[in-house]
């Protein structure tokens, strides 16, 4: 709880002056590669929605339509300005190689499994017009990414703080359950990426 309230004194201040601008701006930018706090005032603003200060229906639609939109634009950027990127030198090194050989190898699943990691996220889209992956394809990832991203992160921190004595009861209750359940889900994923690596 510390945590989530030195989160709101940091972003609430950001929303309450520029409102759903703020959410549209960071969230955009992040899709092209420029770190920004998007995920942060996302997260803010729905624990804001949810004591009534926002509308939660616009902070997802909002939410959802610039992570979407920004990632295509970095897509593009990535795969039509690979040489300029290149010479500026924002593509070298060994580390975006391996990224790119990922990105071959495992598609779409990249783009989902990126937008939780902190850093890899900004670059993912890029990354995926550089490594020419086909069109359709990176926009059914990047649907399935966003809509992942935003349930998780928005309308999941939205439910828990609406919720959250409910929730902290039925933990207290069923703590046993609730791990069962967490590593369950961690091994069907665990066992899946394994599969389709012996599939390949």
């Amino acid at each position: 709880m510390e945590h989530i309230n030195q989160l709101l004194d940091a972003m609430s201040p950001v929303l309450d002056h520029y409102g759903y601008l703020a959410l549209v701006v960071s969230i955009f930018l992040e899709g092209i590669g420029v770190p920004m706090p998007g995920q942060s005032l996302m997260i803010a603003a729905s624990i804001l929605a949810s004591r009534g200060v926002m509308h939660f229906p616009m902070v997802i639609t909002v939410s959802w339509l610039s992570c979407f939109l920004g990632n295509t634009c970095g897509y593009l950027l990535g795969y039509y300005f690979e040489s300029w990127l290149d010479k500026k030198g924002y593509i070298s090194g060994e580390k975006f190689k391996k990224l790119q050989h990922a990105i071959k190898k495992y598609g779409p699943a990249c783009l989902v499994i990126s937008r939780f990691i902190e850093g890899m996220k900004q670059f993912m889209p890029l990354a995926c017009g550089i490594a020419k992956m086909p069109l359709r394809e990176f926009i059914l990832g990047n649907a399935l990414a966003t809509t992942i991203w935003v349930a998780v992160f928005s309308f999941g921190s939205n439910y828990i703080f609406a919720h959250l004595h409910q929730i902290a009861t039925f933990y207290t209750n069923h703590q046993l359950l609730v791990w069962s359940i967490v590593a369950m889900v961690f091994g069907l994923m665990l066992a899946m990426i394994i599969h389709r690596r012996k599939q390949r």
